[in-house]
């Protein structure tokens, strides 16, 4: 079966599911066919071959006539250069003469006696982004076992979706907190033996909290042998350093020590691990299922 078929079997079946909306499912689908209907339409096209040369009469000049004079310049070249020496001479005197002094009226910059108001104006600032709080929204509803609530959990599915996609191209996350949707980044790769690596992620703005920590973003990983159980990970990362996070999470419910220890998590299928993991400038809450 062809690969843009499989595509749109997969992709029918998110939609179907849940986890895309009508406009994330056109969306994707009119990607898929416009990719097919770009690779079923290219053909090489012939390469003409190279036209003969076309000869062309040579044009005649007129010779110059003009005669140097002694030394080597033309005539012309005598007279008219110092007639326009003395021109340029003329002009710049003239214009030394009537040339304007500086307009009182016009400052520029502080050291030109400018208000404070009026330099405050011209200096440009960046304001920081206004602080904007999740605890209400990515809610557990289970947080001994990493069980996530309704919100938390349909963003978690389109983090799932993308990476079935392939791509988080056209996938996004709407919350209340922000009046633009957020952007959801996705990649999947299959190495020779078979084994489909997958991963999804979603990048808070600066700024967003969550029970006092500074949120960064959420991912998920799934990593699928070709003969052999399949393993999938959900985190929630942050800023703080690891052993703060884990006494917030500790304080919330969670049962997740410090990497390398792990607490157990079970659901209806497979059984996991959660645990609090150290990262580069932060940390983040793991959980993983093994089935």
């Amino acid at each position: 079966m062809a690969d843009w078929i499989e595509q749109l079997e997969r992709l029918t079946q998110l939609h179907k599911a849940g986890a895309l909306t009508d406009a994330e499912f056109e969306g994707q689908k009119a990607r898929i066919l416009g990719g097919h209907d770009v690779a079923a339409s290219a053909a090489p096209t012939p390469t003409p071959p190279p036209a003969a040369p076309i000869y062309q009469e040579p044009v005649y000049q007129e010779p110059d006539y003009d005669e140097p004079v002694r030394g080597g310049l033309p005539k012309w070249a005598m007279i008219g250069v110092p007639a326009a020496l003395v021109v340029a001479l003329a002009a710049w005197f003239g214009m030394s003469l009537v040339r304007p002094g500086p307009d009182k009226e016009i400052v520029s910059g502080p050291s030109a006696g400018a208000s404070d108001a009026a330099v405050a104006l011209a200096t440009p600032t960046s304001e920081a982004a206004l602080p904007v709080a999740l605890d209400g929204t990515l809610k557990f509803a289970a947080a001994d076992q990493c069980r996530a609530g309704p919100v938390l959990e349909a963003m978690y599915k389109k983090l799932d979706a993308a990476m079935d996609l392939g791509s988080g191209k056209g996938v996004t996350v709407k919350l209340d907190a922000w009046d633009t949707p957020l952007g959801v980044w996705a990649k999947s790769v299959t190495d020779a033996s078979q084994m489909t690596t997958s991963d999804g992620a979603l990048k808070f703005p600066d700024g967003t909290t969550w029970h006092g920590l500074r949120l960064s973003r959420m991912t998920t990983h799934r990593v699928s042998p070709a003969e052999s159980d399949s393993s999938y990970t959900r985190t929630i990362s942050f800023l703080e350093p690891a052993s703060k996070v884990q006494k917030t999470l500790a304080r919330l419910g969670f049962a997740a020590p410090l990497e390398p220890d792990y607490s157990p998590v079970e659901d209806e299928a497979c059984g996991g691990s959660a645990q609090v993991v150290s990262l580069n400038g932060g940390a983040a809450l793991s959980c993983t299922w093994g089935c």
